[in-house]
């Protein structure tokens, strides 16, 4: 890919410049040692956030016992954290072939041209850039938001219970690392630690940006892509068989005042007296190699596809399992902070924090439910705009053609899914719904039960 010819890639080529991702994956790119020079930059943040997730899960099993909430709190930081981990991991590891699988997003990635082929992508580059912009927008308000909002209430203090029974007040800081240091030394120097967590924040939303930015814009890309081979299979056929008809031509000309009617009656015997037997078999020809342009094109869009699979699967499976988990647990948090068990008492800002994080973790489920569940539908529909086709019109030829690539996409059965029957859609993102609303049920009929 070229960065100066951005207007021609469905992929916001300028952002992915500005946050690095480019840079990242450009083998072009400054290189130390045979290394990219953007990689030791990522390095260096996915150690910290491993030093840092191993402080958090140690913190959440020593207060486990008399503090739960916090302990919770530690834990799904601490899993977020190692998920982070693994993704920039599998990132800089595969960025070669991350590289290459983004020559998809290219304008010209398919041969076959059609009329409205400019228009899709134009679409499907204007998507593009609007959903990484408003990604990028929501990460960096939530950057903006959390440092003001830390230091409004940097004097608010939070009560954390010890093992031996004792109180320590904390300050209250972004990640709540109180584990290796007494009450008075953190509040004492509240401003080192509130840098030391503030870079955690940071990396946080830097490299979750970085991801997400990546898997939105392949996602869009092949949707785009399988959209053109779905809409050229539609117009299999009516461009040849159809395009010479000028009957419709002068039937027109047979109703103006300029044109006479034993004009256009001289004009449809010399067009009836054409070679047939000359010009059909050219007509069945080129719809012939118009079907074998389509299926190169499928395929090299389903190469694309399994190559896409293949690299990000594992990453997005877990991202999926992260996300429902840490949805759960919020809840859990949420709804087990109004009950009268001490092991669950919470200040007020735990509690507004638990519930404002549940509606992005959600919103990043959906997208994540719809963009892959989207992707299935259209590979499907591959199919039916075949059966949409003129193929009746068509020779033997071209129908065993059209058969051959109708078993083509059916043969090809890859999905993105955590069993074989699980396959990763809005269905199983509105079953996971009912079934957390389903435990939620349960603990707040246990919380009323204890109450009592």
């Amino acid at each position: 890919m070229d960065i100066r010819d951005d207007q021609n890639h469905v992929f916001n080529i300028t952002l992915a410049k500005c946050t690095g991702i480019y840079q990242m994956l450009d083998p072009q790119t400054i290189r130390y040692r045979g290394l990219n020079v953007y990689h030791f930059v990522v390095a260096f943040l996915t150690f910290y956030l491993c030093v840092i997730a191993m402080i958090l899960n140690v913190s959440g099993v020593y207060y486990w016992t008399e503090n739960l909430n916090l302990s919770i709190e530690y834990f799904w930081k601490g899993l977020l954290s190692m998920y982070l981990c693994y993704s920039m991991c599998t990132f800089i590891y595969y960025s070669d072939d991350i590289w290459k699988c983004l020559s998809i997003t290219c304008y010209g990635f398919t041969s076959h041209s059609f009329r409205d082929k400019q228009i899709i992508l134009d679409r499907w580059r204007e998507r593009s850039v609007l959903f990484t912009t408003i990604l990028t927008v929501m990460y960096s308000t939530s950057m903006m938001m959390n440092y003001p909002s830390s230091l409004v209430l940097s004097n608010v203090i939070i009560p954390v219970k010890n093992h031996d029974g004792s109180v320590s007040n904390y300050r209250y800081n972004l990640f709540k690392l109180y584990l290796f240091v007494s009450d008075d030394t953190y509040n004492a120097h509240y401003n080192i630690f509130y840098i030391f967590e503030a870079l955690c924040v940071i990396s946080f939303l830097i490299l979750f940006l970085l991801f997400d930015i990546l898997l939105v814009t392949l996602c869009l890309a092949v949707l785009c892509q399988m959209q053109i081979v779905c809409t050229a299979c539609e117009s299999v056929g009516h461009k040849s068989l159809a395009g010479d008809d000028l009957s419709l031509v002068v039937y027109w000309l047979t109703f103006t005042k300029s044109f006479l009617y034993k004009d256009a009656i001289m004009l449809y015997l010399l067009l009836d007296c054409r070679d047939e037997k000359k010009q059909l078999p050219n007509e069945h020809e080129l719809i012939y190699d118009e079907i074998k342009t389509i299926i190169m094109d499928h395929q090299a869009v389903m190469k694309k596809y399994d190559t896409f699979l293949t690299l990000f699967k594992r990453v997005v499976l877990l991202q999926i399992v992260v996300l429902l988990m840490t949805f759960i647990i919020l809840c859990i948090c949420f709804v087990m902070s109004f009950s009268n068990d001490d092991r669950f008492k919470s200040s007020r800002i735990f509690t507004i924090t638990i519930f404002c994080m549940v509606i992005p973790n959600l919103f990043k489920l959906f997208a994540m439910s719809y963009f892959f569940g989207n992707i299935v539908e259209q590979k499907d529909s591959i199919v039916y705009a075949l059966y949409s086709s003129i193929w009746t019109e068509m020779d033997m030829r071209c129908k065993k053609l059209v058969l051959l690539t109708m078993k083509m996409n059916n043969a090809n059965q890859k999905k993105l899914k955590f069993t074989r029957t699980k396959i990763v859609n809005l269905e199983m993102f509105f079953k996971t719904l009912c079934d957390s609303y389903s435990i939620l049920s349960v603990l707040i009929n246990c919380i009323k039960n204890m109450d009592e």
